[in-house]
């Protein structure tokens, strides 16, 4: 099969920052149990690969499982943000933390801090649920969730000119529509596109796939929101391909390929390289 490699790959830089710091954790503390709060990044293999390295992952609600960490535990906040108040019980706990918050994400929060410091309300669009969401929320509440799928009650809203930001990973090519429901609503509203560059570039290079491609896998977690996007996004334009998005390779063996004759394979931001590459050489061979 021919195989077309859709390209970025690989962890983007927020991820790779977040497995350095944990890494340097581990680095610091080799005889201590690392903690990470949730999963590090949306990906299964790579919470494997961390878990096989002695990490602990904790799923579940945020406050309960710090709550049962001791004083000196080592606990890793996750890159996609964390509510505020995690870090004031966490040092109430005397843990010691380690804070992989995106980059980017990181640079959302401070300007929705400077909106509230400024008497300006938030609308933000986002996921309901998604932690990057749920850390913007926790700023204050004059931060509203403008929800992808149930949107939002516009009551609550009595800036005349409120501040318009959005979740990193959302589809790029859907989030004008957003902006185009606020604008009626609010004229003056002031928006900024915060796609991360590692998203946008992935989904308009879905854009770039040839014709007569009949097979499409993206490799990523179905937690990875910027995963799912990649895989609507090529679900919706590529009507006469099987578009698949599997975690590893024995997921996409699952799956029926017969017969098809040329490939286009992409990954989601938060995929190890070696995972794309288990699954181009597969395909090459088939």
């Amino acid at each position: 099969m021919k195989v077309a490699l859709i390209k970025p790959q690989g962890f983007c830089s927020g991820v790779t920052r977040a497995v350095k710091l944990a890494l340097k954790a581990k680095e610091d503390y080799p005889n201590k149990n690392i903690y990470i709060l949730g999963m590090l990044a949306h990906n299964q293999t790579l919470i494997d690969d961390l878990n096989e390295k002695g990490f602990i992952t904790l799923e579940g609600n945020d406050e309960e499982n710090i709550n049962k960490l001791n004083k000196g535990d080592i606990l890793i906040f996750t890159a996609h943000g964390h509510d505020a108040k995690l870090d004031k019980l966490a040092e109430s706990k005397g843990l010691v933390t380690y804070d992989a918050t995106c980059f980017k994400v990181q640079d959302n929060l401070n300007k929705i801090k400077r909106e509230i410091e400024n008497n300006h309300q938030v609308i933000y669009i986002g996921q309901k649920g998604h932690k990057e969401a749920n850390a913007a929320l926790s700023v204050s509440r004059n931060v509203s969730l403008y929800d992808t799928k149930l949107l939002i009650n516009y009551q609550f809203i009595t800036d005349e000119s409120p501040f318009v930001i959005n979740q990193t990973t959302l589809n790029f090519y859907e989030l004008s529509k957003y902006h185009e429901d606020i604008l009626k609503h609010f004229p003056k509203a002031r928006i900024e596109n915060e796609i991360c560059n590692a998203t946008r570039l992935r989904q308009e290079a879905i854009l770039k796939i040839e014709d007569d491609a009949d097979l499409i896998v993206i490799v990523g977690h179905s937690k990875s929101s910027n995963s799912n996007k990649l895989f609507e996004i090529a679900k919706e334009h590529y009507k006469n391909a099987l578009v698949v998005m599997v975690n590893n390779l024995e997921e996409l063996k699952a799956i029926d390929i017969k017969g098809k004759k040329k490939a286009a394979l992409g990954s989601g931001a938060s995929t190890p390289q070696y995972v794309v590459d288990e699954i181009y050489n597969y395909l090459i061979n088939e």
